[in-house]
C-alpha cells in the first residue's frame, strides 16, 4: 500500500473514531439526563395522588409543551432510555472495532 493511501486511510479511520466517540459521548450526556428525569418523575408519582389534577406534568416536545399525566411521561423516558442504552451499545461496539482495525493497520505498518 503506498504512503500516501495508507496515511488517508488512517485519517479517516482517526476521523470516525472521533466522531462516534462524540456521538457516545451526547449518548451517554442524554442517558444521565433522562436518568435523572426518572428519578424526579417517581419522586412525583409518590407525592401526588392520582385523582389530582396535578398528576400531569408540562412535556417539552421540542418546539413546545404539552400537558400529559405522570404515568405516560414516564413510559416515555424510559421508552427513551432503552433507544439509548442500545445506541450506546451499538456506538461502543463499531467504536472497539474500528479501534482495533486502526491498530491492525498500524501493526502492519511496523512489520
Amino acid at each position: 500500500m503506498e504512503a500516501v493511501e495508507y496515511q488517508a486511510r488512517i485519517e479517516a479511520l482517526t476521523e470516525d473514531i472521533l466522531t462516534d466517540r462524540q456521538l457516545s459521548s451526547e449518548y451517554n450526556r442524554k442517558f444521565h439526563e433522562n436518568t435523572l428525569a426518572q428519578s424526579k418523575l417517581r419522586d412525583q408519582m409518590k407525592k401526588i395522588h392520582p385523582t389530582s389534577q396535578r398528576y400531569t406534568i408540562a412535556v417539552n416536545m421540542g418546539d413546545f409543551f404539552m400537558q400529559i399525566p405522570l404515568p405516560k411521561a414516564q413510559s416515555m423516558v424510559n421508552g427513551a432510555q432503552k433507544e439509548l442504552e442500545s445506541a450506546i451499545q451499538e456506538v461502543q461496539q463499531r467504536l472497539e472495532k474500528k479501534v482495533d482495525f486502526l491498530e491492525q493497520l498500524k501493526k502492519g505498518d511496523k512489520a
